[in-house]
């Protein structure tokens, strides 16, 4: 569907260039059009990831949400987006990583023991603080402390690390009676998985726009 979507805007504007060719002559508002076509690249924050047995942990503080609402479901989403989107990743699958936690009783500070456990090369270290989808009893808003760290276990070193930031969406909220916990939760959990994983893989700017004039409510 994505992908449809692509093919469609890209022929939309190719066909606005031909007339515009024909018609106009105009060459500066064509070289516009083909720089949208092109899409305007930012490129990876960290990409020390290609090649690599990544494996991708999520903790949080948040006691009123389990490992099955937030932080497993973030892992999966973050794994499936790196393994999409990185050159030659292999990431470890998050159930695997559930079964180690579960047998060494993790104490979810020690994320160079967890990598060399389940043998990674590296782990992405996702810690997601003051975790809320309410403001007051009539507004969703997302909102959490969000912390991004890279550990590699060939060294024990720290090789990327950022936050703890503010990750709020939307900025205004969403009115309770517009949509369910559970459907404004998912939306939340997408947007902030997007916002971790994009910042390890070249991605198009413009797919953000896109994405937040897109929202369902």
């Amino acid at each position: 569907m994505i992908n449809l979507v692509k093919q469609s805007r890209a022929l939309s504007v190719l066909l606005v260039v031909t007339v515009l060719i024909g018609s106009t002559g105009c060459i500066g508002t064509l070289a516009q059009l083909l720089y949208v076509v092109k899409g305007h690249k930012s490129p990876a924050v960290f990409d020390g990831m290609e090649g690599k047995r990544v494996a991708v942990v999520v903790v949080s503080d948040a006691s009123a949400y389990g490992p099955d609402t937030l932080t497993y479901s973030v892992s999966k989403i973050v794994s499936m987006d790196l393994q999409n989107n990185v050159k030659d990743i292999a990431v470890v699958s998050p159930a695997e990583i559930e079964e180690w936690m579960d047998t060494k009783d993790w104490d979810q500070t020690n994320f160079t023991d967890l990598g060399r456990g389940v043998g990674a090369d590296l782990v992405l270290a996702v810690e997601v603080g003051s975790y809320t989808i309410h403001e007051g009893t009539t507004l969703y808003k997302g909102q959490s402390e969000l912390s991004v760290s890279v550990h590699e276990m060939e060294t024990g070193n720290i090789l990327f690390s950022q936050g703890p930031d503010a990750y709020v969406f939307p900025t205004n909220g969403r009115p309770a009676i517009q949509t369910t916990p559970r459907q404004f939760e998912q939306m939340y959990l997408s947007k902030l998985t997007t916002k971790v994983s994009r910042l390890f893989y070249p991605h198009d700017r413009l797919d953000s726009v896109a994405e937040d004039a897109s929202m369902p409510f």
